[in-house]
C-alpha cells in the first residue's frame, strides 16, 4: 500500500490542489448566488441577456 503511495505521490498531491481549487470556486458561485451577486461583473444595459437575467 506504501509503495502504491510512493509511486503516485505527486499524481496525488496534484489531484488534491485542483479538487481544493476546485472546490473554493464552488463554494465561492454558491455565496455569491446566496448574496444576489452577478456571476458575470459586467452592466445589463449592454448584455444581450438582461431580459433573460432579471425578469
Amino acid at each position: 500500500m506504501l509503495d502504491l503511495i510512493k509511486a503516485n505521490l505527486s499524481s496525488i498531491i496534484v489531484g488534491a490542489i485542483v479538487l481544493l481549487i476546485v472546490g473554493a470556486v464552488v463554494i465561492k458561485l454558491i455565496r455569491d448566488k446566496k448574496n444576489h451577486k452577478s456571476s458575470c461583473g459586467a452592466c445589463c444595459s449592454g448584455c444581450a441577456m438582461a431580459k433573460d437575467c432579471h425578469k
